[in-house]
């Protein structure tokens, strides 16, 4: 964790500015980093570790808490009235914190990241998603990423925001692998949280940005309105959730093949996998990739450069998250112009002239309507 991250960041309990215990740190760059480390806070006596170089802003209790305190004892002799958090966790999400640590930690830093080549996964989110002109990219000073996976979107922003830092949230535990690689990138920040319980003050990003997340919660609308406010008056929120429309308007046999795979997944994969031990969630979940990888790797664009993981990697993101609501287009740009965005979808034309596939999903980036809520401007322009 970069040394300055600290004015940042903010108790996820109390909202409070945090203080700085250093256990281990290194120069880098003509920075600080803080390998090993303690954040805490007076107004609610909570404290949070940094474990290789990762703020681990949880409020419910963890074992990596608990292997902290024991490990490093003597540093407590100081903070005797601050205690770990041990609020409950929102629902499911102790669920929702296992099963994606178990799918980042098989795929680590591959160079695909489910189809997408990394050239690729920039021009998504820049040309399809996004879609900012130069001056709208150039005001971005800031971005929150929430959900970052292991950090290869949180890089893909950093890209295309070349003035921005990039704090990368996510709940799973993976990002304390993911940090040593991470830790070549100087403006990008790995923070493990919860999207609920996020670190930060409210409105203090330019652009906050999730993508493929907010819909393995307990409520995506609930999720939306955690985020959105910590967009900035003037900023920027983006949004890609599962779309209802993606399961219904595809005709013929490929349609129905669609929505076997909806139910299946949805209905019978996730309620009894989510929920199974470890260990034979894992074994299901091998035997399953060994089944259908041959099937899988031909009919990527690339077969050559699909490997087992990624095939594994897929079929957990499909099977295994406990939650995975779709939602209409409607809905979701409802919530954009009830919290005050002006939002612009996606753009399918892009995606197909990019990828030579149809987009799924529903993409939405809106610009915060500063001072107004429920803005009620067109859905598109």
């Amino acid at each position: 964790m970069h040394v300055h991250l600290v004015s940042r960041l903010r108790c996820p309990v109390s909202a409070a500015p945090l203080e700085l215990k250093i256990l281990e740190s290194e120069a880098r760059g003509g920075a600080e980093l803080v390998r090993t480390g303690i954040l805490y806070c007076r107004a609610s006596n909570y404290w949070y570790p940094i474990v290789n170089y990762v703020p681990v802003m949880l409020t419910f209790r963890t074992r990596l808490a608990d292997q902290f305190t024991n490990n490093h004892k003597s540093a407590f002799d100081a903070l005797d009235r601050y205690r770990a958090p041990d609020l409950p966790p929102m629902p499911g999400e102790r669920s929702v914190q296992k099963t994606f640590t178990e799918e980042w930690s098989g795929l680590g830093n591959d160079d695909r990241t489910f189809a997408y080549s990394d050239p690729e996964l920039v021009a998504l989110h820049r040309d399809v998603w996004l879609r900012f002109s130069p001056e709208e990219i150039a005001a971005v000073d800031s971005v929150l990423n929430v959900g970052c996976g292991f950090g290869k979107e949180a890089i893909v922003l950093s890209e295309i925001f070349p003035r921005a830092e990039v704090v990368a949230v996510d709940l799973n535990l993976s990002l304390l692998e993911a940090a040593n690689h991470l830790n070549d990138y100087p403006r990008v920040h790995p923070v493990i949280a919860s999207l609920f319980r996020l670190p930060f003050a409210p409105q203090s990003f330019a652009h906050v940005h999730t993508q493929g997340v907010i819909h393995h919660t307990y409520s995506t609308r609930a999720a939306f309105d955690a985020i959105s406010r910590f967009t900035r008056p003037d900023g920027s929120l983006f949004v890609w959730v599962y779309a209802q429309e993606d399961s219904l308007v595809v005709p013929g046999v490929r349609g129905a093949m669609i929505r076997a795979y909806w139910l299946v997944s949805h209905h019978i994969g996730r309620p009894i996998l989510s929920r199974m031990p470890a260990p034979i969630r894992n074994s299901a979940m091998l035997a399953l990739t060994a089944a259908v990888h041959p099937i899988i790797k031909l009919r990527d664009r690339r077969p050559g450069q699909w490997r087992f993981r990624n095939t594994f990697h897929g079929l957990r993101d499909a099977f295994t998250p406990r939650y995975a609501h779709q939602h209409g287009f409607n809905e979701v740009i409802s919530w954009f112009e009830d919290a005050g965005f002006e939002p612009r979808l996606q753009s399918p034309t892009r995606y197909r002239e990019l990828i030579g596939k149809r987009l799924v999903g529903v993409g939405v980036v809106g610009r915060h309507v500063s001072g107004r809520a429920g803005a009620t401007a067109s859905a598109a322009r």
